[in-house]
């Protein structure tokens, strides 16, 4: 036999009354710039990420790279990903390839990003080395401070 009306009726308005709950929170956090995906030594609002480099030994080694995703709510939050290619210097971009959105990963020894969806290849400019993508990535200022690597969000 089917499920009665009234037990239906109850258990969608109890996970109706849940979801949005749930929704609420998420949506004070990001009205309030708290990082909503917390990750130790990072910091993520609207504007920036903050990476404290002590708590990411990957990052100071040159070579290293990592993704970090930032603060925003459900869809709009964005993935980074944060390369120390040489001795100098720090680049961040958007990891979203611009062919079809897959992610990239940084291939120290190689000296370029994949992309996982499709092989796009991209220098550690960010500009197109092997498509499909023709676009090449969009690349995010930094600016460093001791142990401090700041990311500016678009």
């Amino acid at each position: 036999m089917g499920i009665q009306r009234r037990t239906f009726l109850k258990k969608t308005g109890a996970t109706i009354a849940c979801t949005c709950m749930a929704g609420c929170t998420a949506l004070e956090a990001a009205e309030t710039n708290q990082a909503i995906y917390a990750v130790e030594g990072v910091q993520s609002d609207d504007t920036k990420l903050v990476i404290d480099l002590s708590k990411h030994p990957n990052l100071k080694e040159v070579g290293g790279s990592e993704t970090f995703q930032t603060g925003g709510f459900l869809f709009f939050k964005k993935k980074v990903i944060v390369l120390h290619p040489d001795e100098t210097s720090y680049k961040a971009f958007e990891n979203k390839c611009t062919h079809m959105g897959g992610q990239v990963a940084y291939m120290h020894k190689d000296g370029f990003m994949q992309c996982s969806w499709h092989g796009s290849r991209f220098d550690t400019q960010g500009q197109v080395v092997k498509g499909p993508a023709k676009k090449p990535l969009t690349e995010l200022k930094t600016s460093l401070d001791k142990d401090q690597l700041t990311v500016y969000l678009p």
